[in-house]
């Protein structure tokens, strides 16, 4: 979550609005925004924006955190299966993950043109961390029970199902019709379980 200052009611609802507003005018124009637009958007004064988030830079960094917010509760932070063993319970997060860049209007965006902003980059970095972070926790977690191989190094393995599925999600996206959702999933999940080498437990 961003580290932002404490804000009255009434100054989170017009951050708020500014965040919906920049949404917006990144996802119509294809990644490209005017700091100008999005103030008459949200209806306010170009000088309340930069008094919120700083530039227009801050403005876009502000949404890249404000979308890893909304994956990281609907997807990453939270066990989707807490009785199933290691498959069952990621291959129930992948397809939440699948579902969640489906639906979201800037996931294309995000993943295949703002990152090369210095500020979005620095968001990025972070994020791409956390998750990282994450996926290693969970490998480690099938080790301790005996369902994926001890040799495995977790934030290696972490790394390379988080990288692996950023970029292939990001070229999913991009293209003028989108693959079957069912089939991504089972095509993406095929490459997981063959690199860590599942093995339910008798």
């Amino acid at each position: 979550m961003s580290d932002e200052p404490s804000l009255t009611r009434r100054g989170a609802a017009t951050r708020e609005r500014l965040l919906l507003a920049a949404e917006a005018e990144l996802g119509a124009r294809e990644g490209a925004l005017e700091v100008a637009a999005v103030a008459a958007r949200a209806e306010v004064s170009v000088g309340l924006l930069y008094r919120y988030f700083g530039s227009k830079a801050g403005l876009v960094a502000a949404v890249v955190d404000d979308f890893y917010d909304r994956l990281h509760a609907q997807v990453a932070d939270f066990d989707p299966a807490p009785q199933a063993d290691w498959a069952a319970r990621e291959r129930k997060r992948l397809e939440l993950s699948v579902e969640f860049h489906y639906a979201e209007p800037l996931a294309g965006v995000i993943l295949s043109r703002l990152f090369r902003e210095p500020e979005v980059a620095a968001v990025e970095v972070r994020r791409m961390g956390r998750l990282v972070e994450d996926a290693a926790r969970n490998v480690t977690a099938g080790q301790r029970r005996g369902e994926l191989p001890a040799d495995l190094d977790p934030r290696t393995v972490g790394a390379l199902m988080i990288g692996s599925f950023r970029v292939a999600m990001g070229e999913a996206l991009s293209r003028p019709r989108r693959p079957d959702a069912e089939v991504f999933v089972e095509q993406l999940w095929r490459f997981i379980v063959g690199g860590v080498r599942f093995t339910s437990p008798a």
